[in-house]
């Protein structure tokens, strides 16, 4: 199957696999923003290493689309047996796409746990120790690399300093900063780019089935994420609307008022991070409204009268001011910030602007 299915940074990870394929780093930092296949990738390039029946760029499996993968996530039937996934894969891609294999290792975040645990950690270290039992190499990849704690990054970092000659780890975070400086330096980067919208779009017609002026309309609202797209795709709004008319009246916002507004739409680091670029992109047409008359991109008329009115009360320089601390928030969440202090301060910043304090 290849790579040919992944949408987006195709020339960067067709230079990562020959780079593999010829002298390999042993840890790679997959960066980028959420929902751009960070994961993806790396998971196909496990495939890529080992593969048994045609390693490197050509492997056999379909890590997007995995029949194997998903016939042993689906609802079992009432003998309790799941379906059974027809796949021509070779017997290690199909050991790595149900995680099985003995030379392959994932870790990531577990479900209703905000970090990644020491204990995760200390069992992968004790796996890379032995040699491959199959394939040429061990692989590990560890997804949500962010959501590291302190003493998981510590317990990692003599790994990276003094790596098993047989082993390639693949570190794959949304956030760079969230890494410590002595992490990072021990790992070659290689930094995903958003996804053309147009790119989105056509993915969203094919896969989601979408007609394509809503595909269209979705893969903008989407920032540069497929992940985010397909999420929009199956009925998950972003709250435009409700950002919108918060914009609206900020001008009577008092600290009471940022601090519910931080508890509803900013509670989680994801949530802010989002919400944060997704003010920055409602002020940006407010600008550009007010600056050159563009027509605004609003999920309603109502929101669009709400955007116009509002962008109206400000100076541009004001609407640029909030962008720009907006973009800075959402570094700053990125980088470990309290998402909801962050988000109370730029929210009492709003109300200071609109008031002309």
């Amino acid at each position: 199957m290849s790579f040919a299915g992944l949408a987006g940074n195709r020339e960067l990870i067709a230079g990562l696999v020959g780079e593999i394929a010829r002298r390999p780093s042993h840890a790679y930092l997959l960066a980028g923003p959420r929902g751009v296949g960070k994961a993806l990738a790396a998971r196909g390039l496990a495939h890529s290493i080992l593969c048994e029946r045609s390693p490197g760029a050509g492997f056999c499996c379909t890590p997007e689309d995995c029949a194997t993968k998903n016939a042993a996530a689906a609802p079992r039937g009432r003998a309790g047996q799941a379906p059974v996934a027809r796949c021509d894969c070779c017997a290690a891609c199909v050991q790595i796409a149900t995680g099985v294999h003995p030379d392959f290792n994932y870790v990531a975040r577990n479900p209703n746990r905000s970090e990644v645990l020491i204990e995760q950690v200390r069992d992968l270290i004790e796996r890379l120790g032995v040699r491959p039992a199959r394939g040429p190499r061990r692989v590990a990849i560890i997804d949500d690399a962010e959501a590291l704690n302190l003493p998981g990054q510590n317990a990692l970092l003599k790994t990276l300093e003094e790596p098993p000659g047989h082993t390639i780890i693949f570190v794959v975070s949304d956030s760079e900063r969230a890494l410590l400086d002595t992490v990072r330096s021990r790992l070659r980067p290689v930094r995903f780019g958003p996804i053309e919208a147009a790119e989105i779009a056509g993915v969203l017609v094919s896969r989601a089935k979408l007609a394509p002026e809503r595909a269209q309309a979705l893969a903008r609202l989407a920032r540069g994420s497929l992940g985010r797209a397909l999420a929009l795709a199956q009925g998950t709004e972003p709250p435009i609307a409700r950002l919108t008319e918060a914009l609206s009246r900020a001008r009577t916002l008092d600290f009471a008022g940022a601090q519910a507004i931080a508890q509803e739409l900013f509670a989680s680091r994801e949530e802010a991070a989002d919400n944060f670029e997704l003010i920055a992109r409602i002020l940006e047409e407010m600008l550009c409204f007010k600056l050159i008359g563009a027509e605004l991109n609003a999920p309603s008329p109502e929101a669009a009268r709400m955007m116009a009115e509002t962008a109206q009360r400000l100076e541009s320089a004001e609407i640029a001011s909030l962008m720009g601390a907006a973009i800075k928030a959402a570094a700053a969440v990125d980088g470990m910030a309290n998402p909801r202090l962050q988000a109370e301060q730029w929210w009492m910043a709003a109300g200071a602007a609109f008031r002309g304090e």
